[in-house]
């Protein structure tokens, strides 16, 4: 039973089928990109930790060893010493401080970071899984048309049979029949490698999709993208670079406590006077020093005034983003309504190719017209039955990016 079930396991797997969000969810969790994000993301938050740690005191500790020759009676041939220092900055002009707030703006900075890039790859996966609901519609139309010649290229062949059709109206049914099927191949393979896409990018296989839509906008509200956010987040961290380097031109006061133990052999001797009473085995020592930056010339208040520029640039950068956003927002709802006419011109043109189609070919048949006329409206219906399903997809995608400019995640609004 096992064996058996071992054996079904994977079909059945591969057999699910997967719906929109799913392909979404599971490509947020697997997708190598946006593991390699969540990584950084990681990354900046250790940077934060560490800066934190940067108000705490250090301590190190060493030893050494040193032989020396010839000896005196102060410097013994061989000393061994171990030693502990505990330091503490007690003021640093506000660099530690600059600097934990640029860590946090870097950490900010990485996370909408993160957050675009998964919506990025959203709406790939929309275009993807559309475009394949698309090529199905195409091949199936496809498939249709060449049932429809195979069975009046066999009708034909018995009409020649019996004297009532010529050769060149199968050679001309014959040909439409093998140009289709040239059609067919192509539409397949542009399939198959947009399911290899869709699968790299989600994780899934997609080979078998459940129909989704998106739920139909109704004035949702404009938020600012995550880039954007992104940026004004990095202008900040910038802007904290330039503190820390003005923090260079105030007192930087630090306080440290060193302790030292000493072990001497080989030592010299000049009658009563012996170098171990010179020399001291243990010392402490209390140190605070100050420091200040008086003169460079302008160094630091260049960088500083560089730094500031960079922001300025950013800041600049920022307001072109979003009067973009929010042209792209105004174009995606011109485009819903322009996506909406053409539903509708489709769905009548549809309507339109499958009426002919059924009059001439009951004419055909019956020998009323000939086979130009009759592949003519039969070409007609096929591509009307792709351009409608086309458009129905291409409706779902501009939803998605309605949403997207609108600042908002369309993997919400799938229903």
């Amino acid at each position: 039973m096992r064996i058996v079930v071992g054996l079904f396991l994977p079909l059945f797997v591969f057999a699910q089928n997967y719906g929109l969000k799913t392909l979404i969810e599971h490509a947020n969790k697997e997708n190598g990109l946006i593991q390699a994000k969540d990584i950084r993301v990681t990354a900046k938050q250790e940077e934060v930790e560490a800066a934190k740690s940067a108000y705490w005191p250090t301590v190190d500790i060493g030893a050494n060893h040193s032989y020396i020759s010839p000896n005196n009676i102060v410097n013994p041939g061989q000393t061994s010493s171990a030693f502990a220092t505990v330091n503490l900055e007690i003021y640093d002009g506000g660099r530690k401080s600059a600097l934990l707030d640029a860590k946090r703006y870097e950490h900010e900075a990485a996370l909408f970071e993160k957050r675009a890039f998964e919506k990025s790859i959203t709406l790939e996966i929309v275009r993807h899984y559309y475009g394949l609901q698309k090529l199905k519609a195409t091949l199936q139309a496809l498939e249709e048309r060449s049932v429809e010649l195979k069975a009046q290229i066999k009708r034909i062949k018995k009409f020649k049979s019996a004297g009532l059709s010529t050769q060149e109206e199968v050679d001309k049914l014959q040909a439409e029949f093998d140009s289709n099927n040239y059609t067919m191949a192509n539409t397949h393979l542009e399939l198959v490698s947009s399911e290899k896409n869709l699968q790299l990018l989600s994780g899934l296989s997609a080979a078998q999709l459940k129909r989704d839509s998106f739920k139909e906008p109704e004035n949702e509200r404009f938020e600012t993208f995550e880039t954007i956010k992104m940026l004004e987040a990095n202008a900040n961290a910038i802007g904290e670079q330039s503190n820390i380097i003005d923090a260079g031109y105030r007192p930087q006061v630090s306080i440290s406590d060193t302790y030292n133990k000493s072990h001497f052999d080989d030592t010299v001797s000049l009658g009563e006077l012996s170098g171990d009473g010179l020399l001291l085995d243990h010392q402490n020592t209390l140190m605070i020093s100050v420091n200040m930056r008086l003169f460079d010339n302008g160094k630091m208040a260049k960088e500083s005034e560089a730094v500031k520029y960079q922001k300025l640039a950013l800041l600049s950068e920022i307001d072109h983003a979003k009067q973009e956003q929010q042209m792209n927002f105004d174009l995606s709802q011109k485009s819903l309504e322009t996506i909406r006419t053409r539903l509708k011109s489709a769905k009548s043109a549809l309507r339109a190719a499958k009426s002919t189609y059924a009059v001439l070919k009951n004419k055909f048949e019956v020998g009323l017209i000939d086979n130009i006329a009759f592949l003519d409206a039969l070409t007609q219906k096929t591509v009307a039955q792709s351009r409608y399903k086309e458009t129905l997809y291409d409706y779902e995608i501009g939803k998605s990016i309605y949403y997207y400019y609108a600042g908002k995640d369309p993997k919400e609004f799938i229903r």
